[in-house]
């Protein structure tokens, strides 16, 4: 492991935070505080489209825009061609899942905490093509069970489909483990990696994944509206996207359209070249930090924030081998909604996370609705007990 962002480090850093002056933010998981680079360059072109128009600040930032790519490829160990931008993780997602090759009676594997918007797409591939969802247990740790997995993969998998980080707390799961086994059984592997991207060190190749969809609001720090898809090289020209349009694909004669290579196909024309800016800036910005290190720290943040929930009677539902910087909780008798609105009262910014986001985990363990309070490199300590001592006052 590599050692956690110093004490001035952390300071440097939030200096370079407005969001952090005036209010302890404990919802990355939700939307993340952008640094100023990345605020900057946003405004910027924003700025540039009003003074000379939308199209003419797009010519003007073409080779800005390219380099998105391989700020990105670089961040996650892919080619700029492996990337394909998306106004969202859940349009990233879906532009992957809706283009993997599926024939009735095949099954999707997923795990338990499966994301919703997943889930649903899930259950439309049911009604749309006859596939059939077959959730994999997970172990005694709560994460997806491997040897339950190996066992159940054979040739009428369609698709594996795991999310990395689920939504409702700080379960890790063992991706890479289960790239081994889908790469040995030649299935493909789609990872929605929206919670992970930015506070974990993500390298596709060692994950093993032929698809992985990630957003920019949370953890990376980018904008809102930005995400992306990555997509391995060796299975792409394979994949069909379910909705292409004319800069995903040639129109070469008015019968007929050809895909183009790499992930282009998945994107659209129109898109907010201000937010893709911003994003690369984003990525850069995390890059420089070095992945390694946010982890380390985002790691050490939410333990601590474990140890003192736990200290003072706070149940923590967190599971899994290996935790992230996601920690929920909640008070009994108490709406979690109008917790979070007292705290937000007193400047703390949390989220709550409601079983329609991870249903089938929430139906298995007989979850209630929960406080998420996450963290990342840019909480310190005193905002960690300045957090448990307002939860204290709700009780």
């Amino acid at each position: 492991m590599s050692r956690p962002l110093t004490p001035d480090e952390v300071e440097r850093l939030r200096r370079d935070t407005p969001g952090v002056e005036n209010r302890i933010h404990c919802n990355h998981a939700g939307a993340s505080l952008p640094p100023n680079p990345v605020l900057e360059t946003h405004i910027a072109h924003l700025r540039r489209e009003a003074e000379i128009g939308g199209y003419e600040a797009a010519d003007e930032a073409v080779d800005r825009d390219r380099a998105v790519y391989e700020s990105i490829g670089r961040l996650i160990g892919a080619t700029p061609e492996e990337i394909a931008r998306a106004e969202h993780a859940t349009a990233a997602w879906n532009a992957g899942f809706w283009a993997v090759p599926m024939r009735a009676g095949q099954r999707i594997l997923t795990a338990e905490a499966e994301y919703g918007a997943n889930a649903v797409a899930f259950l439309r591939a049911r009604e749309r093509r006859g596939m059939v969802i077959d959730v994999v247990p997970c172990d005694r740790s709560g994460q997806l069970d491997i040897a339950e997995l190996e066992r159940r993969l054979d040739d009428d998998v369609a698709l594996v489909a795991i999310t990395h980080v689920p939504t409702n707390g700080g379960l890790v799961n063992p991706v890479a483990e289960i790239g081994a086994l889908t790469s040995a059984a030649g299935v493909p592997y789609l990872v929605d990696a929206c919670q992970s991207i930015g506070q974990l060190a993500i390298e596709v190749d060692d994950i093993g994944c032929d698809l992985l969809s990630a957003t920019g609001r949370k953890y990376l720090r980018g904008p809102r509206g930005t995400g992306f898809l990555y997509a391995r090289s060796t299975v792409v020209n394979r994949l069909k996207p379910d909705h292409p349009d004319h800069h995903g694909a040639a129109w070469d004669d008015p019968d007929g359209y050809r895909l183009h290579p790499g992930a282009r196909r998945f994107e659209y024309w129109e898109y907010s070249h201000a937010g893709w800016l911003a994003l690369g800036r984003a990525v850069d910005y995390a890059t420089a930090i070095g992945l390694d290190r946010i982890e380390a720290t985002v790691d050490l943040r939410a333990e601590r924030l474990r140890g003192l929930l736990d200290d003072k009677g706070f149940a923590v539902f967190d599971l899994g081998a290996r935790r992230c910087g996601i920690v929920t909780t909640a008070i009994p008798g108490r709406d979690p909604v109008a917790v979070r609105d007292a705290l937000r009262a007193r400047s703390i910014n949390t989220s709550v996370t409601e079983p329609d986001g991870t249903r089938w985990d929430f139906t298995r363990r007989g979850l209630p609705a929960m406080l998420r309070i996450s963290v990342h490199y840019l909480t310190t300590d005193d905002e960690l007990d300045a957090v448990v001592a307002a939860l204290e006052d709700q009780r």
